[in-house]
């Protein structure tokens, strides 16, 4: 869905009318919309709720690569950098 500058126009324009109206002492309009969620809605936020409860990392591994690079102790083949800086270059020429 795209958004055109008239309708954003138009909207803070309303916005901009309504908190005018508000600062004047005139009442604001009353709250009478409302949504009620769909079950789609509902089933779509316990999936995102459960997706980001975990971390996307596992503490343990990223733990002990952080000791062994402390120590001195990580080591990466030249090929493999190599071959991952090729894979990038050659993603982002394809972009």
């Amino acid at each position: 869905m795209i958004i055109s500058r008239a309708e954003i126009n138009s909207a803070v324009a309303a916005y901009r009318t309504v908190k005018r109206k508000a600062a004047n002492g005139a009442a604001a309009p009353a709250a009478a919309d409302s949504y009620e969620r769909s079950d789609a809605a509902t089933s779509l936020g316990a999936f995102w709720a459960a997706a980001t409860a975990e971390p996307f990392y596992r503490h343990g591994v990223v733990a002990e690569l952080g000791r062994r690079i402390s120590e001195g102790q990580y080591f990466v083949p030249a090929e493999q950098i190599v071959e991952k800086l090729l894979g990038r270059l050659i993603v982002a020429a394809a972009f």
